[in-house]
Formats: structure tokens, sequence, C-alpha cells
């Protein structure tokens, strides 16, 4: 609505009591626009941090997990190790081969 005069290139006000309104109305249909996507930015913003915190918290579970799972793997070595000198002492007819195997599997307890 605002017009620029070809000869003197200034701008001229509007006269007319609608041409005012419709300017303040697209004026204002303008800035609401913008305030929008300031707001949607910073949604962004706040959902890309959020997201940022979960994975530094996963990241920091699955470590823990990771380490968890490494310790009982070494236990349930340590399992089978006594089994097997368990199934040794039982099987064997030789008191000393018994004695030895029940002293390995005692040792591996401690």
């Amino acid at each position: 609505m605002l017009e620029l005069s070809s000869e003197r290139k200034r701008m001229e006000l509007p006269k007319k009591k609608e041409d005012l309104e419709k300017i303040v109305e697209e004026v204002e249909t303008e800035h609401e626009h913008e305030h929008e996507h300031e707001h949607e930015h910073e949604d962004m913003e706040d959902v890309v941090s959020v997201l940022e915190l979960l994975v530094d918290s996963l990241s920091a579970n699955v470590k823990n997990i990771d380490s968890s799972v490494k310790g009982q793997g070494k236990e349930i070595v340590n399992i089978y190790k006594i089994l097997s000198y368990l199934v040794e002492a039982c099987t064997s007819n030789d008191p000393n081969s018994k004695n030895e195997a029940l002293k390995k599997a005692i040792l591996l307890l401690k």
C-alpha cells in the first residue's frame, strides 16, 4: 500500500483508514509469523538439547553394561573351571587326583 512517487522518490502514507488498517494487519500477521518461527526454533533447540542428554545417558549406560558383561563373563569362566575340577574329582579313582582337583576348585572359589 505504501507508494513511491516516481518524481520525488518519497513514500506516501496512506490516506484512507482502510488502507492504514490493512497495513497494520499485514505487519501484525508478519510479526506473528516471525514470532511463531522464533518459537519453533527455540523448540527445536530444546528438542536437540534433550536428545543430546539422552544420547549421553545411553552412552554411559552402555559403558556400564559393557563392563558388567565383561565381569560376568569372567565369573562364568570361573564357574566352568570349578565344574570341570569337580567332574574330574568325581570321576577319578585315585584319591590323590581327587584331592588335587578339589584343591584347584577351592582356590578358584577364594
